[in-house]
């Protein structure tokens, strides 16, 4: 038998990217000694994305990982459709437990296909999980029940969003200095309103918390960008400033979140996958899903605790 869970038996495996990293020799179904999981946090802080690979882990499991490394902190996504009516095991997006949520374009009779009131096989904006929420996730586990073939689409790529602070020009730094972004919670990741939401004619209603621009990372210390997600406007937007303004800089920011550069996609999903991701300094995507090819993952997310605004450190010019 393979020996996992000890400190001799972890192998770690670089993308070559600006971030990611396979671990081997580690099972979550097992248990995980202290001096292993502060091993996987000191990888996870330098690697920013983690990929385990062939682990099978029923939902209890799935949450025990995530209570592993802070808890576990159910979706506020959940709370939108609790709000239209919808029962908990009424809709995949609505779990009997409150920590999971079900990504998944398979019907109640076990047919895949596209579910027009949802993102089960659309693709997916870069965002950031729950940044529309006050205290947003530490991060994100993702587990593989059923994937597509190879080429069935549904790559999830991820970007460092250090590197895209760190590569802003020092003009754009100053001017972002001391500056806070309204992240906006009408809709979903495909852009679809969320349920007993309206759309927005004028920033003024935009709902969601406000927060900086960069924030700091508790365990690095060091500054990455933080912008959630924007839509078409009127939606996220920089508090400081007027709406041209808003948005000319944002769109100058989401360019440089989201240069290739800074990427890495896991195009090669297989069933007993285990992504671990952190929110505090990445965001991710998704590209379609062929809706004829069934696709099912659990979704956990890490605790969070209150964003550090960067703000309360030296300026960015002073650096």
């Amino acid at each position: 038998m393979t020996e996992v869970n000890t400190l001799s038996a972890i192998e770690v495996i670089p993308t070559g990217c600006a971030l990611g990293a396979e671990v081997r020799g580690v099972d979550f179904a097992k248990p995980v000694p202290d001096d292993v999981r502060d091993e996987i946090v000191r990888i996870w802080g330098e690697h920013l994305v983690l990929l385990f690979r062939g682990l099978k882990l029923d939902d209890d499991q799935l949450l025990a990982t995530a209570e592993l490394f802070g808890g576990q902190q159910a979706a506020k996504s959940r709370d939108f459709f609790l709000q239209a009516g919808v029962k908990p095991g009424e809709n995949d997006r609505v779990a009997t437990r409150p920590a999971i949520t079900i990504i998944s374009n398979v019907d109640n009779f076990g047919k895949a296909g596209i579910a027009s009131e949802a993102d089960r096989s659309h693709g997916l904006k870069w965002h950031s999980d729950n940044s529309y929420v006050e205290v947003p996730p530490t991060g994100s586990l993702l587990h593989a029940h059923v994937v597509p073939a190879k080429d069935g689409g549904g790559a999830t790529s991820f970007n460092n969003q250090y590197l895209a602070y760190e590569n802003l020009p020092d003009e754009i730094k100053a001017a972002i200095e001391g500056k806070h972004c309204v992240h906006d919670d009408h809709r979903n990741t495909s852009a679809i309103l969320r349920p007993t939401k309206k759309q927005p004619k004028t920033r003024y209603d935009i709902t969601g918390p406000s927060h900086p621009l960069v924030r700091i990372h508790p365990v690095t210390g060091k500054r990455a960008l933080y912008l959630g997600r924007h839509y078409e406007w009127p939606s996220s937007y920089i508090v400081e400033l007027g709406d041209e303004e808003s948005e000319a800089m944002l769109a100058k920011l989401w360019s440089a979140a989201t240069d290739d550069s800074l990427m890495w996609s896991h195009d090669d999903w297989k069933a007993g996958d285990l992504l671990m991701w952190d929110n505090r300094c990445t965001m991710h995507a998704r590209s379609p899903v062929d809706h004829s090819q069934a696709r099912v993952l659990h979704r956990t997310l890490i605790k969070g605790n209150p964003v550090i605004s960067a703000w309360d450190k030296p300026s960015a010019a002073a650096e």
